[in-house]
């Protein structure tokens, strides 16, 4: 992600997938749902839709499983989290797995 300062980038395996993690901080809570749905337009940036689940709750946190990957994006105050896989991964699956490190 470009947007905010970079709290942590990095590859991490479970489940014999893999994932890359990273979480940004804005500057404050506005700038983090500015950035959000910035980063949210350009993950998805034309690819097809397969799958994709919003928490309807807080509309920051989203799954999408694209023709190549899937990933959760989601905003908590002032911090982004992406976790994306490598391959497409069912969302139901994917949150098994990976939704765990997005905290």
């Amino acid at each position: 992600m470009h947007e905010g300062k970079l709290l942590k980038s990095e590859v991490v395996c479970r489940e014999g997938e893999k994932f890359y993690v990273e979480k940004v901080v804005c500057k404050d809570w506005h700038a983090s749902i500015h950035s959000y749905y910035l980063v949210s337009e350009r993950l998805i940036g034309g690819h097809t839709i397969v799958e994709q689940r919003w928490n309807y709750n807080d509309f920051c946190d989203i799954t999408v499983r694209l023709n190549d990957c899937t990933f959760a994006l989601n905003r908590q105050v002032e911090v982004i989290a992406l976790v994306r896989s490598f391959r497409p991964i069912p969302i139901e699956e994917f949150d098994r797995i990976a939704r765990p490190l997005i905290m």
